[in-house]
């Protein structure tokens, strides 16, 4: 299981959204972007997310594309599902790398903040 985290702020829907899919097992929160605002945020997840009871790792990737970065640690992790904290075109490219592995990617509509559920 992946939280992925964009940027200085991660959303308190995404975290429970992730634990809730991670029913008990590990997570990795991963942070794509340079900077100290990212390396807080997925310190922040990483909190809440031990604090509901589930084991969080971190990995901070600052370099290259994100959705090859988050497609190789998915894949090097087992990770069957994927949580994006954020909106545009990362899920879709994300989605085209990892085509037919059985990843799921989830992330929240631009309207409403729902879940989109995978194809």
């Amino acid at each position: 299981m992946l939280l992925v985290v964009d940027g200085g702020t991660v959303s308190q829907e995404a975290i429970s959204r992730t634990a809730e899919l991670a029913a008990g097992s590990p997570v990795t929160v991963i942070g794509v972007g340079p900077g100290e605002p990212v390396r807080r945020a997925v310190a922040l997840a990483m909190s809440v997310l031990e604090n509901t009871g589930v084991m969080a790792h971190g990995h901070i990737a600052v370099t290259g594309s994100p959705a090859r970065t988050v497609a190789r640690v998915a894949r090097a992790r087992g990770a069957r599902a994927v949580v994006l904290d954020q909106r545009g075109g990362l899920a879709a490219e994300l989605r085209r790398r990892v085509y037919g592995s059985g990843i799921l990617v989830f992330c929240a509509t631009e309207r409403g903040g729902r879940w989109l559920v995978p194809p």
